[in-house]
């Protein structure tokens, strides 16, 4: 059977397990990949991005392919992006569609009733997908498989969740090669998981509802081996001369120490790459840092998100101290890793005195880079619950954030955006190329006001790919290869219809 993905500009390896899943059964999988030229999270040139549309091509693609299932996994920053796709496929091709991610699984409910969308996979979605294939193969659909909701007559068929992998070595290799053959620009950094789920529970996160979701379906957060996470590169590494590696695991630190003791012998006498990872402060030690260090960790990327200790607590749901969060910078600066901060603006009450004492603890506490990020609701997330009742958000603000409506990636904005807020981002991008005293000078004066709000674009280049060297500056790796890819592809098509 011939299974087809259509897939935005971002590798997903969730799609990669479900592919590898299905390849053991011998269907037959292929990815189409939008590059989303000029309209990706980074930045929208509307012009630009119709001159570069590749959804027509991609949609002959398809065609050809001649699929007997479609899937798309979804982000609700690209859920419309999504609906365009499948109208476009529907107008074509008279296939069914599945929508199965992050956003489905939030509000499998309203996705499911799109004329264009047939099934929804709530949660994982390896087996479901398995047992989906394998059904219409034989010409009889199961409409009782669990984690799929059908339609059927009329009516919509809601499956119960089944419980969670626990054993995540039993699940084959992702399947690198269905995104690589895709498009180069998703081999220029290697992404990889060692876990699923979290130990956290931040109420502006997935995590926060797919707990929920799970509650008595099994173990939430799982762990592959050490063995199985090295073996993993030594089927890819050379297969694919991977240079930079980046561990999308919520929190690198979580595992146990025995855990990270023997990966980082392991990974240091067996792939020898940089990586980059993630990590939450209330689990930072120093020898957990050593071992990073001696892995070969490049960057650490942890979360600050706001220096109020009563927003993180009674807002956001992370119960970090301020001693908790100045300490894990402090061993990571002393174990000789570089760090990156997240942190959010335009949380709901947060006022600008609260973000310049952000900015004092930045330009204290040095980091090779600071991340801005808007503070954007998502569908189902606690933080929602939260807003409406402290009226933040009205009823029809909810049904369009669960339709994808008016929704850009956090990384463009926030939901409480103003001009004063885009000023201090501004100070953000530029304050770690100026020394402390002059910045001190600024905020002491208030001359941050004059500072203009720049686009995010504008953010990413010099707070992101000018301060990363750029042999380990994975983002640009990735970016220039996709652009300079599709561009030059576009090109070339041109010439040829001449």
């Amino acid at each position: 059977m011939k299974i087809a993905f259509v897939n935005d500009s971002c590798e997903r390896i969730g799609v990669e397990y479900i592919s590898a899943v299905l390849k053991t059964e011998y269907h037959d999988v292929k990815l189409f990949a939008d590059p989303q030229l000029f309209d990706d999270d980074n930045a929208s040139f509307k012009l630009l991005g119709r001159v570069f549309d590749y959804k027509k091509r991609l949609i002959s693609d398809l065609k050809d392919y001649k699929p007997d299932l479609i899937g798309i996994s979804v982000v609700t920053d690209f859920y419309q992006w999504a609906c365009t796709m499948a109208k476009m496929i529907k107008q074509e091709m008279d296939v069914p569609i599945i929508f199965g991610g992050i956003h489905p699984t939030s509000v499998p409910e309203r996705v499911i009733r799109n004329d264009f969308v047939d099934m929804v996979c709530v949660g994982e979605g390896e087996y479901p997908m398995l047992e989906l294939a394998n059904s219409m193969e034989k010409g009889q659909v199961d409409y009782s498989i669990k984690n799929i909701w059908f339609k059927r007559n009329g009516q919509i068929i809601q499956n119960e969740v089944r419980p969670l992998i626990e054993d995540l070595d039993s699940l084959p290799m992702p399947d690198k090669e269905l995104f690589y053959s895709a498009s180069p620009h998703f081999s220029k950094c290697y992404s990889i998981m060692a876990s699923r789920g979290c130990p956290n529970s931040c109420s502006y996160c997935c995590h926060s509802y797919l707990k929920k979701i799970y509650e008595k379906k099994g173990k939430y957060l799982r762990y592959r081996s050490v063995k199985e996470v090295i073996s993993e590169f030594s089927k890819f590494q050379k297969k694919y001369s991977i240079t930079i590696v980046r561990f999308h695991d919520d929190d690198m630190f979580v595992h146990d120490i025995h855990w990270l003791e023997e990966f980082a012998n392991a990974y240091s006498e067996n792939v020898r790459l940089p990586f980059a990872c993630f990590a939450h402060p209330n689990t930072v030690t120093k020898e957990k840092a050593r071992f990073l260090k001696m892995a070969g960790c490049h960057d650490v990327e942890i979360g600050i998100q706001t220096i109020s200790e009563k927003f993180r607590r009674e807002i956001l749901n992370r119960q970090v101290s301020h001693k908790q969060l100045l300490e894990a910078v402090n061993i990571l600066k002393d174990s000789g890793l570089n760090i990156i901060t997240d942190n959010i603006l335009g949380i709901p009450g947060q006022d600008i005195d609260e973000i310049i004492d952000l900015l004092k603890f930045h330009n204290d506490n040095r980091v090779m880079k600071i991340y801005c990020f808007g503070f954007r609701h998502y569908p189902k997330t606690e933080i929602v619950g939260y807003s409406r009742k402290n009226a933040n958000l009205s009823d029809k603000e909810i049904e369009n954030l669960e339709d994808g409506i008016n929704v850009k990636a956090f990384i463009q904005g926030g939901d409480h955006w103003d001009s004063r807020i885009k000023q201090l981002q501004t100070f953000f991008t530029f304050m770690l190329y100026f020394p402390k005293q002059f910045n001190n000078f600024l905020i002491k004066r208030r001359l941050y006001r004059f500072f203009p709000g720049l686009p995010y674009f504008v953010s990413v280049i010099f707070s992101n790919w000018l301060r990363i060297p750029y042999r380990y500056n994975w983002a640009l790796h990735i970016t220039v290869s996709r652009y300079r890819h599709f561009v030059f592809k576009k090109f070339r098509n041109c010439l040829r219809l001449r």
